[in-house]
């Protein structure tokens, strides 16, 4: 049976968080860019790090900065160039053992469908929020997608992995971990090459699964 393999995309397969990418270039122009840029990482932070929900950190992010569709655009083009250095030969190189891959992500879909559709991820292959939108400007996320909310990405794959032979889990935040701690994925592999959690590296140690510090130790893990 084959295994299959979801990836979480902001600080893994891209080496940024996108909804911070896309928040930040809208804050340029504001008057307290400088303080508004520190709090948007602070948030971003407590969520992936699991002190704040992540629907709390997603909608308090959100209120940050006016996104449109003009500048999602723009930032889901920029995306496309900032694939974590190593990610598309080790995926290429997965497909060709027969792994299914699938991307599951906290982030947007309107922002990362690009860089994802680059990296060979078929539609059905995406699962990521979705924003809600007013004509051309955003004003909220969709709270029906269970990835809104922690544990999400556990619904996701006892969804999607049912055949699988085994499925494992790489990703830098606790979402990720959370999959894999509630039995919904077999393996987890925190990944810390982008970003470094301390709090994702200590539940990694108690729980006996795997961290890497990068791409080529995350290729070894996974047998190519």
């Amino acid at each position: 049976m084959h295994r299959l393999i979801a990836f979480d995309v902001d600080s893994t397969l891209l080496r940024v968080e996108s909804l911070d990418t896309a928040l930040e270039a809208a804050l340029k122009t504001a008057p307290d860019a400088a303080e508004a840029r520190k709090r948007l990482h602070e948030i971003t932070n407590a969520g992936m790090s699991g002190r704040m929900a992540l629907r709390d950190s997603l909608d308090a992010r959100l209120k940050l900065a006016a996104l449109d569709k003009t500048g999602v655009g723009t930032i889901a083009e920029q995306l496309r160039k900032r694939v974590t250095p190593g990610m598309a030969p080790l995926l290429r190189r997965l497909r060709e053992k027969g792994d299914r891959l699938h991307a599951v992500s906290g982030g947007f879909a309107d922002l990362v469908e690009p860089v994802l559709a680059d990296l060979g991820f078929q539609r059905g292959d995406i699962h990521a929020n979705r924003f809600l939108w007013q004509e051309e400007r955003v004003v909220g996320l969709d709270i029906d997608s269970p990835l809104s909310r922690n544990g999400g990405k556990a619904e996701v794959l006892n969804r999607i992995a049912a055949a699988a032979g085994e499925t494992i889990v790489v990703g830098d935040g606790m979402t990720d971990f959370e999959a894999y701690e509630s039995g919904a994925a077999d393996r987890f592999i925190g990944f810390g090459a982008v970003a470094r959690r301390d709090v994702v590296i200590a539940a990694c140690e108690y729980s006996g699964a795997d961290y890497v510090r990068s791409v080529d130790d995350l290729a070894k893990l996974l047998g190519v």
